[in-house]
């Protein structure tokens, strides 16, 4: 368990993807999501982090599901060793565009049918981010 998200060392397809979603073409929160449904704001989000990765050479596929946990489908050229710093800075773009809720979410191979690879979870409370692979059977 990591309490914090300084400590957080990143690979650099997170890098390249933080950079991404927060340079100054995109804010980390676009302008006027306050006053936007949840399933809009929800859905600015993913289109923003579509737009980060147009090629999906990182995320093939981000859905979020009836509990609001994000749902990732990796590409294959992320080496699975990079899978929790990707996930960590995920969690803290979520944390910044919905500050005060408890965030998860999933990773996914992109195998037919998925194949879950991971879970991240942020409790907004003590801001402690923990990140669990998935069992392998």
């Amino acid at each position: 368990m990591m309490a914090g998200l300084l400590l957080v060392p990143e690979s650099g397809y997170a890098r390249s993807l933080r950079e991404i979603l927060t340079g100054e073409r995109t804010p980390a929160r676009a302008p006027g999501t306050a006053q936007l449904s949840q399933s809009q704001h929800q859905a600015a989000f993913l289109a923003r982090l579509r737009s980060a990765d147009p090629n999906r050479k990182t995320i093939e596929k981000a859905v979020f599901n009836r509990e609001n946990e994000l749902g990732l489908v990796l590409s294959r050229s992320v080496p699975m060793s990079s899978v929790p710093a990707l996930m960590k800075t995920m969690l803290a773009q979520m944390a910044r565009e919905f500050p005060g809720r408890d965030l998860t979410i999933v990773a996914y191979a992109p195998t037919h049918p998925p194949i879950k690879v991971g879970t991240a979870h942020l409790n907004a409370s003590t801001r402690d981010m923990t990140y669990k692979p998935a069992r392998r059977m």
